[in-house]
Order: structure tokens, then C-alpha cells, then sequence
């Protein structure tokens, strides 16, 4: 279930996701970037967290993480039951005014990022009586937050306003064109702001914009007919993009009947 923020944190808010099963869930799942940060709290059972090869760690009941720039795997043990905080882009930066690459592939409790703030928030969004309670709680020290810290910069949120206009199918010498900044400046506010440059963000826009463009055909559809139209060259091409994002073919995806959400999706 998707929720939408209030107005005044919808430059920092992109949605609520609520994600809740009522059986025990024993399974492995891969999680891949959609371009956002976010905050995540687990009412139940946190899920194991991927460390290496040889060893997981569980997730902590509350926590933000940054930007993806690799796919990872996760295990539920036990009950769903998930808040996340699905983030703008630029949110990190305007949230804690620091560089948004610090947090790139990195799971960090909230109270290690916002200290007693963090522990206050855990404790009334967890001991909620419902979700909207939850949500009103968290909207109270986001807006707190935000007030504290300078905005992300009007270029980066117009640069991303064309991103996503263009579904990701646009080079960053048409950002430059449109807008007073060099490719190199560009690069460098994408990392401080985003946390990743904007090539690799207008990857992701764009792999993101072809999934949900395939999730609106039948199974029957033939992928070729949305292959080009979201601006790949070819099968090929569209392969090697879900080999480096997700790991699994477009195919395995598009037949994976237990998606918790776009870029979640359970592993056999």
C-alpha cells in the first residue's frame, strides 16, 4: 500500500510504503535501487541483511539507507510488517546536511544519524496505534529536520524535474543546455546531493520507468514491444541492464509472482 505525504514534505517525502503479511514469511528476497533513500521501520521481524557471503546480520528495527549502487539480498525470518519512508532523491542532504554519497550502499539506525532524536522517533513510531499515527509522528521530525538544514539547491531539483520528465532517456548534455551548469559541476552536485552521479541516476529512472512499463502489459505481450519504446537498443541491451541492476533476466522478473514492491522481489 502506497500513502502519499503532506504537502509540505512532498519535496522531501516521495511516498509511504507499508508493506504487512499476516503469515510467517520464510524467504529470500533481492532489493535493487530505485533511485531513493529512505527510512525503514520494522514492527515485527527486522529481515537478515546480506553481509557476505558467509554471515548475515539482522537489520536494525529502525534505519536509513542511502542510495543503491548494487543489488542486495535479504531474508525475512518470520512476521511482515514494514513502514518505509520512501525518500526524494535529494532528501539526505536536506535532512542531515552532509555529503549523500557518506551513505551510499549503507544501512544505519536512526539513532546513529539522529542521535536521542532517533531513539524518540523508534519508540512512538513502533508503540503507534496505527499507521497514520505512525506517519503523523514522522512527518513531526522530518519537518523539524528540514527547517534546520539549507534545501537541496533549485538547479539539482530542476535537473531531476527533467530526469524524470524524460523517463531517464535523456543525456546530460541536455541538462547543461537547459540549465546554467558544466557536466562537471553537474557531477558534483549529483554526488553531494543524490549521492550518486547523474549517469547512474538517469540509469536507474530509466530501468525504473521500463519496469513499470512492463508491469502494465499481459504476460503475453512480447517484451520487444516496450524494449524500444523505453529506449533500449535491443534484447541484448535490456539484458545486460537486468544482469548489473536486479541479477535475474527480464523475464525471471517479469514472471515473479511475489514482488513486495517494484524493486523488491522474493529469490528462489
Amino acid at each position: 500500500m502506497q500513502l502519499y505525504p503532506t504537502l509540505m514534505l512532498s519535496n522531501i517525502v516521495k511516498h509511504y510504503l507499508i508493506i504487512r503479511h499476516e503469515q510467517e514469511v520464510f524467504a529470500n528476497y533481492r532489493l535493487f535501487s530505485d533511485g531513493n533513500p529512505g527510512l525503514v521501520f520494522h514492527f515485527k521481524d527486522p529481515f537478515l541483511q546480506e553481509s557476505d557471503r558467509h554471515s548475515n546480520s539482522v537489520q536494525p528495527h529502525s534505519f536509513l539507507y542511502g542510495q543503491m549502487t548494487h543489488f542486495n539480498d535479504i531474508r525475512s525470518v518470520g512476521k511482515l510488517d514494514m513502514l518505509i519512508v520512501v525518500l526524494q532523491p535529494h532528501a539526505l542532504r536536506a535532512l542531515l546536511n552532509l555529503s549523500a554519497s557518506e551513505l551510499n550502499n549503507t544501512v544505519v539506525p536512526l539513532r546513529t544519524v539522529f542521535g536521542q532524536e532517533g531513539d524518540d522517533i523508534e519508540n512512538r513510531v513502533l508503540s503507534s496505534a496505527n499507521r497514520a499515527e505512525a506517519i503523523k509522528a514522522i512527518e513531526q521530525m522530518l519537518i523539524s529536520r528540514v527547517n534546520r538544514f539549507q534545501q537541496a539547491d533549485r538547479l539539482i531539483d530542476c535537473a531531476i524535474d527533467l530526469i524524470y520528465h524524460a523517463n531517464g532517456m535523456i543525456a546530460v548534455s541536455d541538462i547543461t543546455k537547459e540549465l546554467p551548469v558544466t557536466e562537471r559541476q553537474l557531477e558534483r552536485k549529483f554526488k553531494e546531493q543524490i549521492g550518486i552521479g547523474p549517469k547512474k541516476f538517469m540509469d536507474v529512472i530509466k530501468f525504473q520507468h521500463f519496469l513499470k512499463s512492463m508491469q502494465k502489459f499481459p504476460l503475453d505481450v512480447k517484451l520487444s514491444q516496450v524494449i524500444y519504446a523505453c529506449g533500449y537498443y535491443d534484447q541484448a541491451h535490456l539484458n545486460n541492464c537486468f544482469k548489473r541492476h536486479v541479477g535475474v533476466t527480464p523475464m525471471q522478473y517479469r514472471n515473479n509472482t511475489h514482488l513486495l514492491a517494484i524493486n523488491l522481489m522474493q529469490v528462489l
